[in-house]
């Protein structure tokens, strides 16, 4: 659960934005003035702080983000209605911010620090793996046979890597559908998709006649190499 540091002096928005937030998943602390910002940052650790601009308390929103820049480089979101360019100017200076300009919605918050996230903490490149005479990239959601590029579906890759990880040993069809949809109560109603993704995958796969993935009936499947299919 990612934690949002929220700095609001209008009692409306900050319910507006807390509600907002915590239904879809996040962890809000509320904050209307910017003085005590340093201490809670210690103790709270947030992953990303909604800072207004205008507050109203002794601190204006830049100057909290210059506070906060002296202990900590969590990215700052600039909630405002004012966009001149010397304002926007001043915000960018302290590093790893955005601006938002109010009013907003909820979904577009989101999107904005989920993208602000993103940028700050790129998730890790995978290292490209070799099956056979193929070559299989997670990150980039393809595999390679001589100078050849497939591209795989997101899920493709998921049962793909799962496989991967457990090769020759069986997989049950639960374990790789609750992998797939790990948020999803109703797997059941997943299987049809499954056997579809399974079905692609080999398409795939059958470029190198050395690797294949292998159904146990009414078990699961497993990846094999070269002729082993015991």
């Amino acid at each position: 659960m990612k934690k949002i540091l929220l700095i609001e002096d209008d009692a409306n928005l900050a319910f507006m934005v807390t509600d907002g937030l915590e239904g879809s998943g996040f962890e809000v602390l509320h904050l209307t003035k910017g003085e005590v910002v340093i201490e809670t940052l210690k103790k709270f650790q947030p992953d990303i702080t909604l800072l207004d601009v205008n507050l109203k308390g002794a601190m204006n929103g830049f100057e909290v983000s210059k506070a906060i820049r002296q202990i900590s480089q969590v990215p700052i979101i600039f909630t405002t209605s004012r966009t001149q360019i010397k304002d926007m100017q001043e915000g960018y200076k302290v590093g790893n911010v955005d601006y938002l300009k109010k009013p907003f919605g909820v979904r577009e918050l989101i999107l904005r620090i989920n993208e602000l996230l993103s940028r700050v903490n790129p998730k890790p490149t995978i290292p490209a793996i070799h099956i056979g005479r193929l070559i299989f990239s997670a990150s980039e959601h393809w595999i390679q046979i001589a100078e050849d590029k497939i591209h795989l579906q997101k899920n493709e890759c998921v049962v793909l890597n799962l496989l991967l990880e457990n090769i020759g040993k069986v997989l049950s069809r639960n374990e790789i559908l609750a992998a797939v949809w790990e948020d999803d109560e109703d797997l059941k109603s997943k299987e049809a998709s499954l056997h579809n993704i399974l079905s692609g995958l080999r398409t795939k796969l059958s470029a190198d006649g050395k690797v294949s993935i292998v159904t146990i009936p009414k078990i699961g499947y497993k990846l094999t190499m070269c002729n082993e299919h015991g």
